[in-house]
């Protein structure tokens, strides 16, 4: 029966590729996609609404932690998402936990084109607005990460980086 469920919900996804491999997985990956879109709207709710219903879809996020309007974390995987204390997300920021291709794609590339990887913000990190965090990614502790950047590699504490793909700028101390 499980697997009646699975077949059927991976022939909806069309060339994508099912997150989940079990009945219970799939349930939870539907709740968590439809608590998402509220998460993330820029409607005035408050930070502290959003952070609870991350929790709530499996998002670890730590006291006193902001999470600005338009914030996308991952959809598919946001269990494998970590944000610490006095972290910092403006508005319209994307954290991806996992990569994953199109059929055909993925024939073309074999493994080397779908990635699952935990991402991990600590403490005092500051994301600013319309950042793109990749899987894989842990940004170190009282990083700054400039608006519009996509984050491919880690951050070390303390720094700024910036750009597409983001790069060191400067030390903060």
């Amino acid at each position: 029966m499980a697997n009646m469920f699975l077949k059927i919900a991976q022939n909806h996804m069309g060339t994508g590729h099912l997150e989940a491999n079990s009945l219970k997985e799939l349930i939870r990956n539907l709740f968590s996609k439809m608590l998402q879109p509220i998460a993330s709207t820029r409607y005035p709710v408050g930070s502290r609404f959003r952070a609870t219903l991350e929790r709530i879809r499996g998002v670890k996020v730590g006291k006193h932690v902001f999470l600005g309007g338009g914030c996308v974390l991952d959809r598919a995987k946001p269990q494998l998402i970590t944000i610490e204390d006095y972290v910092s997300l403006a508005g319209n920021v994307m954290i991806l936990t996992h990569s994953n291709p199109t059929e055909p794609l993925r024939d073309i590339l074999g493994d080397e084109g779908t990635k699952i990887a935990p991402v991990h913000i600590k403490r005092g990190a500051w994301v600013s607005v319309n950042c793109v965090i990749l899987p894989g990614v842990t940004i170190g502790e009282n990083a700054i990460v400039a608006a519009g950047a996509v984050v491919t590699k880690d951050v070390l504490p303390e720094t700024i980086v910036g750009g597409v793909p983001a790069k060191f700028i400067k030390k903060i101390r």
